[in-house]
């Protein structure tokens, strides 16, 4: 089969496209919530968060200090800013949770809770004395902020920021997420990355963290 790597060739990029996201996540279509105005398309408002998301990874990645390994930088507080500094200058709910019911992710009364167990969860699996390995971390972490789907939309572009900024921390390289959107095969990867995030659910996370390996390799 084909891997993720050689499939992402010429395609790799810092985002992988929200055509990747599980059945059921938030419509591109809606524009309720929109700042600015004047990004009447798809098109536009497209590019207009290419720009702001590259912003976001310079803050976050590249100018920033890695964090430390068991430290508590994992926060509730950094989740939402990260995720403001993406889509905040464009959309009103960039960096709020929703208040809205969707058809995929967690009730969204429970979302701060899921947060808080996330965080409390990440914090055991980087400790010092984990043995836990990197990518089956990256591989959790990515899983259960899609899963628990707090914010109205982005929500997958900012779970794979946020894995970026986890590896980056751990000295791996920056994962070539591919553009499934760009791709003869997209429909492939798609399918691969949603039944790995189905068998996550339930506990296997093997599928997923063979993707995100295959995005780390440099393609042939």
């Amino acid at each position: 089969m084909t891997s993720f790597a050689t499939l992402a060739k010429n395609y790799g990029a810092k985002n992988m496209a929200d055509d990747t996201r599980p059945i059921g996540a938030t419509s591109g279509g809606d524009i309720s919530g929109l700042i600015l105005g004047h990004l009447s398309t798809p098109a536009a408002r497209n590019a207009a968060e290419t720009e702001t998301i590259s912003r976001a990874y310079d803050k976050h990645v590249f100018r920033a200090r890695r964090k430390k390994r068991g430290t508590e930088w994992l926060t509730d507080d950094y989740i939402r800013q990260v995720h403001a500094d993406m889509f905040g200058n464009i959309w009103e709910w960039g960096g709020q949770y929703r208040q809205t019911r969707l058809n995929i992710g967690v009730e969204p009364h429970l979302i701060r809770e899921q947060i808080k167990l996330l965080t409390g969860d990440f914090l055991s699996w980087n400790e010092a004395n984990s043995t836990m390995p990197v990518v089956e971390i990256a591989a959790r972490l990515q899983h259960r902020l899609t899963q628990i789907h707090p914010f109205l939309n982005g929500n997958g572009r900012q779970a794979r920021l946020m894995t970026d900024i986890f590896l980056y921390s751990r000295h791996y390289a920056i994962p070539q997420w591919p553009q499934i959107q760009l791709m003869s095969q997209g429909n492939q990867v798609r399918e691969h990355y949603i039944r790995a995030m189905k068998n996550a659910d339930e506990g296997d996370f093997a599928g997923l963290i063979k993707f995100i390996e295959e995005c780390l390799k440099e393609p042939n």
